[in-house]
């Protein structure tokens, strides 16, 4: 897609940055353009190591998604505002695992969800539904994601890196509410979010959301942790690592491959993840 205009979707509005498209281009996709590349770099000239938070939130999305499949034996997938297909995608991880795992993923670009019907049509295991995840009732009632998923058994709905794109107006804990609601004792909801842990740091957080906000991404809002606990009503969290009883941690953090080697720097631990299970 990049620089070749006769392959734009229709519909899709290559004048302004999109958030799908942004992160394809910070985990090293080809899938955007000119104007998201350019959102990212200037963030990136603006605070260093702001285009890692999106490699660092991959990371842990795939451990995540490989410990559900390995360990909590789930074999039901629900993908909220998944992007643009990339590598190692939630699909992928969980199928080399379970081959008849089954996997939604749920985006309101239409670039992405043009883009991820015309990769994964052939696959009878996977669909990609263009919808907004903010409004919990449409998503539980799409054709295809209750065609696909059997909400009488435990599912994993993931909201990776998404809510702190969304507004506080939207009542985000409301909206959780909701999608809990809807799902089978047992079941998983996998989320992380920019977290802003105040002293210092919070000078560059502010950084990163006026550079996103002043080329043309909206919402960037990076929260503190009791926001962010909010949006787990109900959950019971799954402890992320040996020695931790908070369960919402910076994703470096959550059961890591391996030791870290350098310090990461304060940019990368400003995002907070969990995996937390529906008693």
């Amino acid at each position: 897609m990049v620089g070749d205009s006769n392959r734009i979707p229709p519909a899709v509005d290559v004048s302004v940055p999109s958030v799908a498209r942004c992160y394809d281009y910070a985990l090293g996709g080809k899938d955007n353009f000119e104007v998201d590349r350019a959102a990212v770099q200037q963030t990136e000239a603006a605070v260093p190591d702001s285009i890692v938070i999106a490699r660092v939130n991959r990371f842990w999305h795939i451990r995540a998604s490989r410990f559900l499949a390995e360990h909590a034996g789930v074999d039901q997938y629900l993908d909220l505002g998944a992007g643009l297909p990339t590598a190692e995608n939630t699909h992928e991880v969980v199928h080399r695992v379970n081959p008849e795992a089954r996997v939604v993923y749920v985006d309101n670009d239409p670039t992405a969800a043009a883009h991820g019907r015309a990769l994964l049509d052939d696959d009878h295991l996977v669909r990609y539904v263009e919808g907004d995840l903010t409004r919990p009732a449409e998503i539980l009632a799409d054709p295809d994601v209750r065609g696909h998923l059997d909400f009488d058994r435990p599912i994993a709905l993931y909201q990776s890196a998404t809510l702190h794109h969304q507004p506080a107006e939207l009542d985000l804990p409301g909206i959780m509410r909701q999608y809990v609601d809807a799902l089978a004792p047992g079941s998983f909801v996998v989320l992380s979010h920019f977290w802003d842990p105040g002293g210092e740091t919070s000078a560059l957080v502010q950084q990163i959301h006026e550079s996103m906000r002043a080329h043309g991404i909206a919402g960037e809002f990076f929260r503190s942790r009791e926001e962010i606990r909010a949006m787990l009503p109900g959950l019971e969290l799954l402890p992320a690592g040996p020695d931790d009883t908070e369960g919402l941690v910076p994703l470096l953090d959550w059961w890591p491959d391996g030791p870290l080697l350098h310090d990461p720097g304060q940019v990368q631990r400003c995002i907070l993840g969990a995996v937390a299970r529906k008693p």
